[in-house]
């Protein structure tokens, strides 16, 4: 597979930013931005190991209408290599969320 650095997110379902195998490299910042004109969202960031374990970068943290959140993830491990780490999202309500991703290869 190949890495994604932009995203539009729209469902409450948990979404793969970043899939294990990707090779995103050393990933420095997650940028999320909430695009609807009148709700606000609560967020998950999720790191799933290889052993399918969750590890929260944030959780449940609010973003409210037309405002962004930028989380520096430049001291948080990532391995994104075959059989390594996702990156994965999720959203409380179907509020568009877009996200961009800066990785350093």
């Amino acid at each position: 597979m190949a890495f994604t650095a932009r995203h539009n997110i729209t469902t409450v379902l948990t979404q793969n930013l970043v899939a294990a195998g990707d090779n995103a490299g050393n990933i420095t910042s997650i940028h999320l931005a909430n695009v609807h004109a009148s709700d606000a969202v609560n967020v998950d960031l999720i790191v799933n190991g290889p052993s399918n374990s969750n590890h929260y970068i944030i959780k449940n943290v609010s973003i409210s209408s037309g405002a962004s959140l930028t989380v520096d993830t430049k001291e948080i491990p990532i391995d994104t290599r075959s059989n390594g780490d996702s990156l994965r999202i999720k959203l409380s309500a179907a509020t568009p969320i877009d996200v961009l991703i800066n990785a350093t290869r």
